[in-house]
C-alpha cells in the first residue's frame, strides 16, 4: 500500500474515533443527564450535563497551545500519539464510571474531569490531523484536508448507530449497555496508536527544520506573521460550531421535546443525515480540486445561511420523514463547507506555525461558540 494512503487511514481513524464517543455522548444527553443529574426537573437535568459538555471545550485552547508548539518544533508524530493516548484514557475512565447513584456528587464531578481530559487531548488531536493529511498529499490538496472532516462525520454515523441501539435496547438503563461504546472506543484508540508509531514524519516539516525556518515559540509566529491564517480558522470554526452542533445535535433535542418523536427515531433521522453527509465529503472535495473548491465553499456558506430555518422547522414537525428530510439538507450543506475549509485554512500558514495557529485559533472558537451553543439553544427554546 501507498506510503501516503496508509498513513492517511492511521491519521484519520483516531479521528473517527474521536468523533465517534464525541456524538455517542452528545446524542445521549437526555439519556446520560439522569444517570448523573438525576433531579425532578428533567430540563435542569439537561442544562447541567450541557454544562459538562462545555467544560470540555474550555480545555481544548490549553491543548492546542501545548500539542501546537511540539507539532511546530520536534514534529508532527509525537503529539498525534500522546493525545490519542490521552484521549483513550479518559474515555475508559468514563465508561468504567459508577453513576450518580452509586456515587453521589462525586460520580458527576468525575464525568467533569474525564471530559476536561477529553478536551485537552481533543485540542491537539483534531486540527493536527489536518496538518499532517494535508502535508502527506499535494496532489489533492482538497481531498487530503477532507479526509479530517470524512472522518469526523463517519465517526458521528457510528456513534449515532451506537446512541440508537442502546436506547432502543436499554431505554431507561436497566443494564448500563451506555458503558460499552466508551469502553469499545477506548480499546479501538489503542489499536490507532499503535499504529501510529509507524507513521513517517511530514515532508514539509523535514524541509522547514533542515532550512532552520522553525520557531522557537510557534504560536507567537502565528500571531506575527499569520493573522489572516487565524482569522479564517477562526471564521470556520464558529460557522461549525453553530451549524452543526445545532443543525445536528440539538436538532435531536427539538425533534423530541417539541416534535415529540421517540428517542430512537430521533437518534436515527440524524444517523441518516450524517451518513449522507459522510458519503458527500469526499465527492465535493474531489470537485474542489478540479474546479474551485473556494466558490464551492461559498456557495455551502450561502446555503447554510438561506435554508438554516427550513432545516431546524423540520425538526418540530414530529413526522419522521420530515425530520430525516431536514437532516439531509443539513448533510448536504455541510458536507460542501467541509469538504473545502481545512484546505483553506492550513493555506494561510508557515510551515513552522501551521499546527499551533489552527489548532490555537480553532480552540479558542470553539470554546466560546461550541462549548455554549447548546446551552444558548436550550434557553432560547425554553423560552418559547
Amino acid at each position: 500500500m501507498n506510503k501516503n494512503y496508509k498513513n492517511t487511514i492511521i491519521v484519520s481513524l483516531g479521528t473517527l474515533l474521536e468523533w465517534a464517543e464525541f456524538t455517542f455522548f452528545a446524542y445521549m444527553i437526555d439519556y446520560l443527564s439522569r444517570i448523573f443529574f438525576p433531579v425532578d426537573n428533567p430540563d435542569l437535568a439537561r442544562l447541567k450535563i450541557y454544562g459538562v459538555f462545555a467544560t470540555s471545550y474550555f480545555m481544548r485552547p490549553v491543548g492546542a497551545i501545548f500539542f501546537g508548539h511540539i507539532g511546530d518544533k520536534y514534529g508532527r508524530k509525537p503529539p498525534m500519539i500522546v493525545s490519542l493516548l490521552l484521549m483513550s484514557v479518559a474515555t475508559f475512565a468514563i465508561g468504567a464510571l459508577p453513576t450518580y447513584e452509586s456515587f453521589g456528587t462525586l460520580s458527576s464531578f468525575l464525568l467533569i474531569v474525564f471530559r476536561m481530559m477529553q478536551g485537552f487531548a481533543v485540542g491537539g488531536e483534531f486540527n493536527g490531523a489536518t496538518v499532517i493529511l494535508t502535508e502527506y498529499n499535494k496532489k489533492y490538496p482538497f481531498l487530503a484536508g477532507s479526509w479530517t472532516s470524512f472522518a469526523s462525520a463517519a465517526g458521528m454515523v457510528f456513534g449515532g448507530i451506537m446512541a440508537t441501539v442502546v436506547t432502543k435496547v436499554d431505554p431507561i438503563n436497566c443494564f448500563g449497555f451506555w458503558r460499552f461504546p466508551f469502553l469499545l472506543s477506548s480499546v479501538l484508540a489503542v489499536l490507532s496508536i499503535y499504529m501510529r508509531k509507524d507513521m513517517d514524519e511530514t515532508e514539509d516539516f523535514c524541509i522547514a527544520k533542515e532550512n532552520n525556518s522553525l520557531f522557537k515559540f510557534p504560536i507567537i509566529a502565528a500571531w506575527k506573521h499569520n493573522k489572516t491564517g487565524l482569522l479564517c480558522t477562526a471564521v470556520f470554526s464558529m460557522f461549525v460550531s453553530v451549524y452543526v452542533y445545532t443543525g445536528n445535535i440539538y436538532y435531536k433535542t427539538i425533534a423530541v421535546n417539541i416534535g415529540h418523536l421517540a428517542q430512537d427515531q430521533a437518534t436515527f433521522a440524524l444517523t441518516i443525515g450524517v451518513g449522507f453527509n459522510t458519503l458527500l465529503i469526499p465527492i465535493f472535495a474531489m470537485i474542489a480540486d478540479k474546479y474551485d473548491g473556494y466558490k464551492l465553499c461559498e456557495k455551502g456558506l450561502l446555503g447554510a445561511l438561506f435554508l438554516s430555518p427550513l432545516i431546524m422547522y423540520s425538526a418540530t414537525s414530529g413526522d419522521f420523514l420530515y425530520t430525516v428530510i431536514g437532516q439531509l439538507i443539513y448533510g448536504l450543506i455541510d458536507a460542501i463547507v467541509s469538504a473545502t475549509f481545512f484546505t483553506i485554512i492550513v493555506k494561510q500558514f508557515k510551515t513552522g506555525t501551521k499546527y499551533s495557529g489552527t489548532s490555537f485559533a480553532w480552540s479558542v472558537t470553539t470554546a466560546i461558540f461550541g462549548g455554549t451553543t447548546l446551552i444558548a439553544n436550550e434557553f432560547l427554546t425554553l423560552k418559547t
